[in-house]
């Protein structure tokens, strides 16, 4: 490290990260002052020595008086070692030296081994008292994260209170009536950091955080605190037909035609471990033959209904999904609204010119896009007589961030203000 307390240096009063393990005395040409450069290198913690034990000490490091602040003891990183196909573990070593040098201090560091860790590790950290929790990995592993900041309690249906436009109180503490549950936030004073390490990435993009690991280390180190939404989502599991565990997202939920394509997906990357593969596969085996689904989208408690065949549906609180569609292009992470877009029934060459409009973010006429925004949306699926007059109702996907969740029917909505992120 080095310290200068020449007035008009770029370093003035500032200590900057060195490499030996000695003190080394330098006069300042022409001032009269003393230049002080401290190359430390401490395994166990990061000292920070202040302006006045610099201005105080000898020529000794055992007469410097350091004010010892680890940093980072605050701070966990869960790690998703497999994301990016792998090279995030492969590469945690020089990645570590990166966050390290950035963050100061010694972070505690967690790997995910299995689905689910991420939400479980998360509310492991935050109810042992840690306040800074960095997702690395990608939107999955982030999505994972954000649920480890929520808890979900069974309510009554009878005492769900929608009263309050934000559903949330004054100091923070996040809480969304859906059905007969209520997400509280774990610690309301807890920051969530990104540091993505996936291969789409998408959840950044929405949120205008860059996507380089070196960068966003300096937006955690450095940035300034935001407040975004959250919007949560019931949906029914296909085996019972119940309603699946509230789930928290905080970009998009997909379903129709890109719900099915991301769920055949996941699924095929079990078996090869290649993105490009399966996205590939699951197109072709889903967009020639895809049947659209009627169905009834209820807004905000009956305020909108429509009854309408949806061949793709977006509930979004960021603007950007996969492959670079602005499928919502009035959304804001911090409105109180979630966004709600859906392509209609159409044949295939409507469908490609519609995809090309939802990409762009453009939408012109209204028969062939609905778009809407609100706090609250019900969808469910309605049966339809098929040719052999028998009552149809196929399953139809909901995913949120990249993963599967359910089936329709679901409910979503919006958590306003409900995560603190750095930005």
């Amino acid at each position: 490290m080095f310290f200068t307390n020449k007035p008009n240096s770029p370093f003035y009063g500032r200590i900057v990260p060195g490499a030996y393990a000695s003190l080394i005395r330098h006069p300042y040409e022409g001032a009269g002052r003393k230049l002080y450069k401290i190359l430390l290198n401490c395994k166990k913690e990061e000292k920070i020595f202040t302006r006045t034990a610099i201005r105080k000490s000898k020529d000794s490091l055992a007469d410097i008086k350091a004010d010892t602040k680890n940093t980072a003891t605050d701070t966990v990183l869960i790690v998703n070692p497999k994301s990016s196909s792998g090279s995030t573990g492969k590469e945690w070593e020089n990645l570590f030296i990166k966050i390290k040098k950035t963050f100061g201090g010694n972070p505690k560091v967690a790997f995910t081994k299995k689905p689910g860790d991420g939400s479980t590790l998360t509310k492991k950290f935050l109810k042992k008292g840690f306040k800074k929790i960095v997702a690395i990995g990608g939107d999955g592993t982030i999505n994972e994260v954000a649920n480890g900041f929520f808890e979900v309690e069974e309510k009554p249906v009878n005492h769900v209170n929608i009263g309050n436009q934000n559903n949330i109180n004054s100091n923070n503490n996040a809480h969304s009536a859906i059905g007969s549950t209520v997400v509280k936030s774990v610690n309301s004073e807890a920051i969530m950091a990104l540091l993505p390490s996936g291969t789409r990435n998408v959840l950044v993009k929405s949120l205008g955080i860059p996507d380089g690991i070196e960068e966003c280390c300096r937006t955690f180190a450095f940035g300034t605190q935001k407040q975004i939404d959250v919007i949560s989502v019931t949906a029914t599991n296909p085996q019972t037909g119940l309603s699946s565990p509230t789930r928290i997202f905080l970009n998009a939920a997909e379903m129709g035609m890109t719900g099915e394509i991301i769920d055949k997906s996941k699924r095929i990357r079990t078996k090869i471990n290649s993105r490009l593969i399966s996205t590939v596969s699951s197109i072709i085996s889903t967009v020639p033959t895809y049947e659209s689904n009627i169905c009834e989208i209820s807004i905000d408690d009956g305020r909108d209904t429509i009854l309408t065949r949806v061949t793709m549906c977006v509930i979004a609180n960021g603007k950007f999904l996969g492959g670079g569609f602005k499928a919502a292009p009035n959304a804001d992470v911090s409105d109180g609204l979630l966004d709600v877009v859906i392509l209609k029934d159409s044949n295939n060459m409507e469908m490609i010119s519609n995809f090309i409009n939802v990409k762009k973010g453009t939408y012109g006429k209204e028969d062939d896009v609905f778009y809407a925004q609100a706090k609250k949306v019900l969808i469910k699926p309605i049966e339809e007589e098929s040719e052999e007059n028998t009552d149809r109702k196929r399953d139809v996907t909901v995913t949120i961030d990249g993963e599967s969740v359910g089936i329709l029917p679901a409910t979503f909505q919006v958590v306003h203000n409900a995560l603190t992120i750095k930005i």
